[in-house]
């Protein structure tokens, strides 16, 4: 390759005579249009020009898209407004949900993509020059009901067009062709293409009065093969392939073409950081240039402006609204402070993924942290909430001004700085204003949801690239590299299963038609002869080809691509170790001594006084000391899980309701043994009645009605499971109910709350705690019981004074198909109440009785205190459940030290 190509991506030699004969050189894509006038411009440089004629080269569908204005300058066309790709399928949803409405016939999931697949189907039956019109064509397409359907799209869609003098960018050509002849001629050149739609051919036999293909230069280069176990393997070892070849010829084109860039992009960059060393601060240094960029929704700056559009719809996901509280690019003096840290552990309290925004608003204006109520957001919710030109219908260019109002009040972009990408991101979101106002054309005025939705798919068809100098690496795209010359070529993927891809022919045209025109992706065929031109033309560009493929994609073993056939295949080396080979000197050389430290400083007496908790301070103190430390000391909460339906903490408390209305009702067994079925059934729906009535009302709003009836007919059930329970037991009188019980084990006092006491026949207590998951007597059990609220309560009766003796605790597990009496005591007071007290610690405790249990327990709750008011905080989980639920697995670091001793 001579030297003056060799690292221009393009080779101009076959073009210089043709360029200097004034030809009109046409490409299929713009990045190959743009890379031959910037060979150009530096060759004319490099001989020393200061001025010259530019090259004229364009995009093919550029090059028609001026013929055609030349024609309406010319008076040859009619001026129709052109529409985009995406205006198009503005106009199909429309059409779609018209025909849905007057057909009963079927139902669509997806409207919206069946809008793109009915666009992408019009323009090619335009491009191949398909007459919907002709009797034959019509009986195929009714020949099947996907196709007969689109039909009637179709002529619904172009009824809509000739209404609003609209044509799409197809159809524009389509225009051209029968006056293309009357328009100057001029000689072109069809530059790389594997494919021209016979429509566009025909247009450039009519403007043309020479056509000249240029094929590729023939220059086969070696080409190479490798097999990777897993992608992340690939995209690493392609990454370190790419910086070995700049510190070997740091002059040399090289380039990766990935044809996942959309799922594999972010892997593949952060590998060539690593490589390259332009992680951090260094980010804007990357020696590479991605041919694609991201849409711009997804940039952070826009995809939070999104969110704060949101927050004017009725109703709002929580994890959304807790990324926007994080977000800089909104103004939040208080980010930082106590009240939002309390309002995000509200929301996810809350226990539903999505809030009502009236709800939110409610929330974060009385969310309260020390001497201060409401929050900055909520202030700017309510101002969100009084803008009065969000609750009218507008045209989409009127919408940019409300729009502007929206940010302005939440402070968007932040108060710090843009980075440079950002502010490039800042100025494209300011042109997508423009394009989000040429809908007025095709969508009438729209209401804010409709507004929205409509600017986050402009956002998300707007691709963002930043502006960055040319690099000697370039990851491109399948098709963008076709037709450029670089020195080393690594392509990507090369899978059996993707390459060449498999046939994806529309659904909406007949298949024959599809196959006998040739159409894209109608056939297995079609899809290798396009994938072994292209591969073809990428040997020849390059000196040096790399192939690769993974032989396994989750879990499902994987082929090399046919069309590698003729490769060398080189063996993998270790080389291709995921890890950063920098990171493992350092590792391998670093001398690591791990510190533990188990004891917290002991809780002070002021400390004392501010320690709020009952049960469960002990409960997290028995489960593992480092809990209660965070959770107690600390003021560390994990947040909430969402839940369909009802929470089980929310289920638990309606259950505890139901049971205190039952018994305040009943009041002793003699009065269930007495009642008839229809009096307890009776007796049983008030009490549920009292329950439900005690939900909270905005929980009650966001479950509805009919899920509160389903739910009280379900504790109805429950409840008639469990009285036969009680009716089994000798005779009792409930003494109290949900009463308050205070209990000082030096220096805490803990407050504790009683479900039930019962007063036995011969005058003694049984302490009853509901539940309504599995529980066992064997919870109290060993040094560290791992359930000892019951066992606070029995402490804290026997130091009443005139008190009579406790002498059962008992777990009411009220549980569907499996409820019962689960404790222990000095009498049986119900079945499954455990009186054979040393068979039943089987040496967990030193006990032979009741009494000596009762005053072992005791001993160990003091001991439980003593150690978390010593400052024990040792990660040291009773059991694995312990772990299940606690939700601090990411502070405690269970685990560490085997990993590190590992």
């Amino acid at each position: 390759m001579p030297d003056e190509v060799r690292h221009s991506l393009y080779n101009l030699e076959p073009l210089k005579e043709l360029i200097e004969e004034g030809f009109t050189l046409l490409t299929p894509n713009f990045r190959l249009a743009r890379r031959i006038k910037t060979v150009w411009d530096a060759k004319q440089i490099k001989d020393g020009r200061r001025a010259w004629a530019p090259v004229n080269v364009t995009p093919l569908e550029s090059w028609l898209a001026a013929q055609w204005n030349f024609a309406v300058e010319r008076g040859l066309l009619d001026t129709n407004i052109v529409i985009s790709d995406a205006q198009a399928i503005e106009v199909w949803q429309r059409v779609i949900a018209r025909h849905q409405r007057s057909s009963s016939e079927y139902t669509l999931l997806r409207p919206a993509s069946a809008a793109t697949i009915a666009q992408q189907a019009r323009e090619n039956l335009i491009r191949w020059q398909v007459d919907l019109a002709s009797p034959a064509v019509t009986q195929e397409f009714q020949l099947d009901a996907d196709c007969s359907t689109y039909l009637a799209w179709h002529w619904m869609f172009a009824e809509e067009l000739q209404l609003g003098s609209m044509i799409t960018i197809a159809e524009r050509v389509s225009k051209l062709l029968p006056v293309a002849n009357q328009l100057p001629k001029v000689s072109v050149a069809l530059l790389d293409f594997d494919d021209i739609p016979p429509l566009y051919r025909s247009c450039i036999d009519a403007c043309a009065t020479h056509i000249e293909i240029v094929k590729p230069v023939i220059n086969p280069g070696k080409a190479l093969a490798r097999a990777f176990p897993d992608k992340r393997s690939e995209l690493k070892a392609a990454a370190q392939w790419a910086k070995r070849q700049c510190d070997a010829e740091p002059e040399a084109t090289s380039a990766i073409i990935l044809p996942s860039m959309v799922e594999d992009r972010a892997t593949l960059e952060l590998f060539l950081r690593e490589e390259f060393d332009c992680a951090g601060e260094a980010t804007s240094l990357l020696p590479v240039n991605f041919s694609a960029g991201v849409s711009l929704d997804q940039a952070p700056v826009i995809r939070d402006a999104l969110m704060m559009f949101k927050l004017a719809l009725p109703t709002v996901k929580v994890p959304e609204v807790v990324a926007l509280l994080q977000s800089r690019f909104i103004k939040r003096p208080d980010a930082a402070g106590q009240a939002a840290v309390k309002f995000i552990t509200d929301l996810f309290a809350n226990g539903r993924e999505e809030i009502d925004i009236g709800e939110l608003r409610h929330s974060a204006n009385h969310v309260r942290a020390g001497d201060r109520s409401g929050s900055v957001f909520g202030e700017q919710l309510m101002a969100l909430a009084q803008l009065r030109s969000i609750k009218d219908q507008h045209m989409p260019s009127a919408w940019i001004d409300p729009f502007y109002q929206i940010l302005d009040i939440f402070g968007w972009p932040g108060e710090g700085s843009l980075n440079s990408i950002e502010y490039q991101q800042v100025e494209m979101w300011y042109q997508v204003r423009e394009s989000f106002s040429a809908f007025d054309v095709v969508t009438g005025e729209l209401n804010f949801a409709e507004a929205l939705s409509l600017l986050s798919r402009c956002l998300s068809q707007q691709t963002f690239q930043p502006q960055t100098p040319d690099s000697s690496v370039q990851v491109l795209g399948l098709l963008e590299g076709a037709g450029l010359n670089f020195d080393n070529l690594w392509l990507c993927t090369m899978q059996a299963s993707s390459w060449p891809p498999p046939a994806r022919p529309s659904p909406v045209i007949p298949m024959s038609l599809q196959r006998t025109l040739q159409m894209p992706h109608a056939s297995a065929e079609r899809e290798w002869t396009f994938a072994s031109g292209l591969m073809h033309r990428y040997i020849s560009g390059a000196s040096t080809v790399n192939a690769s493929y993974v032989r396994s994609i989750e879990g499902i073993p994987e082929l090399p691509s046919p069309l590698l056939e003729g490769f060398e295949w080189i063996a993998e080396t270790a080389e291709n170790a995921l890890h950063n080979k920098r990171w493992l000197t350092v590792r391998d050389g670093l001398a690591l001594e791990a510190i533990t430290e188990k004891t917290a400083p002991a809780v002070g007496a002021r400390e004392v006084a501010q320690l709020r908790g009952g049960s469960g301070l002990l409960e997290d103190q028995s489960h593992c000391p480092f809990r209660a430390f965070a959770k107690r000391r600390l003021s560390v909460q994990a947040l909430g899980e969402f839940q369909i339906g009802m929470s089980p903490a929310l289920r638990g408390s309606i259950l505890h309701d139901a049971l205190y209305a039952l018994w305040g009702e009943l009041k002793n067994s003699d009065t269930l043994a007495m009642l008839t079925e229809p009096e307890l059934d009776q007796t049983i729906v008030r009490a549920v009645k009292v329950a439900l009535q005690g939900i909270p009302q905005r929980q009650r709003l966001a479950h509805g009605n009919a899920y509160l009836s389903l739910e009280g007919r379900r504790l109805q059930q429950l409840l008639h499971e469990w009285i036969p329970v009680e009716k089994d037991r000798a005779a009792f009188v409930v003494q109290a109910r949900e009463q308050d019980v205070s209990l000082r084990i030096e220096p805490l006092e803990i407050q504790l709350r009683v479900d039930r006491i019962d007063q036995l026949a011969d005058g003694s207590l049984m302490i009853i705690d509901y539940k309504s998951g599995r529980s066992d007597a064997k919870d109290w059990l060993g040094e560290r019981p791992s359930k000892p609220q019951l066992l606070l309560y029995g402490v804290a009766a026997s130091l009443e004074e005139n008190t009579p003796e406790v002498s059962a605790l008992a777990f009411a597990q009220v549980r569907t198909r499996d409820c019962g009496y689960r404790g222990a005591g000095a009498v049986e007071a119900a079945t499954g109440i455990r009186t054979d007290i040393e068979k039943l610690v089987e040496g967990k405790n030193l006990a032979q009785d009741w009494q000596s249990l009762n005053e072992n327990w005791r001993q160990i709750l003091e001991r439980l205190v003593a150690e978390f008011v010593d400052g024990q905080a040792q990660v040291s989980p009773l059991a694995p459940d312990s772990c299940s639920y606690c939700g601090l697995n990411a502070l405690c670091r269970i685990g560490m030290d085997q990993d590190m001793a590992q």
